[in-house]
């Protein structure tokens, strides 16, 4: 297998060198100090968690998505790829499986940030569509990230004037779809790159100091180390009724040393989409978050319920990534990379090539915008 180091030249190869020497010993320190706080938390989380239930045999959907990387870059528009797909299993046998597949084309003189934007809510869109689709036929179904999470990016959207007719047509059956996925309380959400920081949070606003250094460390970090396999952290047991995305908003805003009326700055924080939306907050209020640590050998999986009763088994979860299997298979399905959206638009430009007598025209038009970028 190539190193990549070594295609570098000499010099700048040299100065790479260093520069990763200097990280390590910054990290080092940071680590051996990280790993004395992580010690100190188990006598405030330890007593909060459970074992896994036994599971049982049940039948199983996820749902997950993809999209290009990036767009494809053309002197005539932007291109790219939406995939979505939804996998049904019983134990190990798979029962069934279906996909979605869908293009996002933009012309270039438009937004490249509302290109962006919309891109990524037409994805969730074709993950909720089909994960309705196989909704009736499932015990428990698994969807991919938090269930409002597309609401952050629409905000911001609509602070930057960036939001169309087409853009809230979308939203709104997105939402729609949400919530009926919500209410049907057998959808659990699973956020891989989670960035939840409500242990931060809950140090925060009950001022322990032995614990400060932790406000700006994730979740999914501390209880990676501190759990045992086979068990579960339900953050209810720590914050109450709270929404977690409060406490995680707690925990930024006292790492900015901004500690004035903590707990409603962050619940105004937290909540800001919702009300300036006019979403119902009901359902993301009731919305429960939980961390499970099935393997030994694997970090801790967050998963985000409707205050169900969450009743999950080891069986469930793979002992290679600490995910769903269910998640782990569809998602090795549907993934797409930036060289298959360039290889889809030279598709439709050869189909194009053949209806046309304008060659010329058609060779511009698809013509990449920047030829660098290419290699």
């Amino acid at each position: 297998m190539e190193v990549e180091w070594l295609s570098l030249p000499h010099p700048l190869l040299a100065a790479f060198l260093e520069r990763a020497e200097e990280e390590a010993s910054q990290i080092s320190s940071l680590i051996e100090k990280l790993a004395k706080s992580v010690n100190s938390a188990k006598s405030l989380i330890s007593g909060l968690i459970e074992p896994l239930g036994e599971g049982k045999v049940i039948r199983v959907g996820a749902v997950d998505g993809s999209r290009s990387p990036k767009l494809s870059e053309r002197m005539g528009a932007r291109y790219g790829l939406i995939a979505a797909g939804a996998l049904i299993i019983e134990g190990k046998r798979r029962i069934s499986e279906k996909y979605i597949a869908g293009q996002f084309k933009r012309k270039q003189a438009l937004s490249e940030e509302v290109s962006k934007y919309f891109f990524d809510l037409l994805s969730v869109y074709a993950e909720r569509k089909i994960a309705l689709e196989i909704l009736d036929d499932v015990d428990l179904l698994f969807i991919d990230g938090s269930f409002y999470s597309f609401v952050y990016p629409v905000l911001r959207m609509r602070k930057q004037g960036l939001f169309g007719e087409r853009e809230e047509e979308v939203f709104r059956e997105v939402y729609e779809m949400t919530r009926e996925l919500s209410r049907s309380k057998k959808v659990i959400g699973v956020i891989k790159r989670s960035h939840t920081r409500a242990i931060g949070g809950f140090i925060a606003l009950n001022s322990i100091e032995e614990l400060k250094d932790l406000i700006t460390v994730i979740d999914k970090l501390i209880l990676s180390a501190i759990m045992p396999p086979r068990t579960i952290f339900r953050y209810e047991r720590l914050i109450g009724d709270e929404n977690v995305s409060v406490y995680t908003q707690a925990a930024y805003l006292a790492s900015k040393s901004m500690l004035e009326d903590l707990m409603e700055r962050a619940r105004e924080k937290a909540y800001e989409p919702f009300r300036k939306l006019g979403l119902d907050l009901d359902d993301f209020r009731s919305l429960r978050r939980a961390q499970v640590k099935a393997h030994a050998s694997t970090p801790v999986c967050e998963l985000e319920h409707p205050s169900i009763d969450l009743e999950v088994g080891e069986d469930l979860f793979s002992d290679a990534t600490g995910l769903p299997v269910a998640i782990d298979l569809i998602d090795s399905s549907v993934s797409l990379s930036s060289k298959l959206t360039d290889e889809y638009v030279s598709e439709v430009e050869a189909r194009v090539l053949e209806r046309l007598k304008d060659k010329e025209m058609v060779r511009w038009f698809f013509h990449f915008l920047n030829p660098q970028k290419i290699f």
